[in-house]
């Protein structure tokens, strides 16, 4: 089992409603193309989380989905084409 450091958890806001998490390891490929599935993706909100090495909790800014997977585009194939063929 990994680490906490290791692992970012992310819950996915809809009308301030939590609607879904989504969990990476930073020591695997990530899967962020999972996200796509919430739609529409300008309705909904990602906001980062967890426990640093310490096992201290923090929590990262909450961001337009959209926005944010954009963001990713240079970093992942599947979700450059999929922006590419909206």
């Amino acid at each position: 089992m990994s680490t906490s450091a290791n692992v970012i958890e992310y819950r996915i806001r809809k009308n301030s409603e939590i609607v879904g998490y989504h969990r990476e390891n930073i020591m695997c490929k990530n899967h962020f193309e999972d996200l796509l599935k919430y739609k529409p993706l300008n309705k909904h909100r990602i906001q980062s989380f967890g426990y640093d090495e310490d096992e201290e909790y923090w929590e990262g800014k909450s961001i337009n989905l959209e926005k944010y997977l954009k963001n990713l585009i240079p970093l992942n194939s599947i979700i450059r084409e999929y922006f590419k063929n909206e």
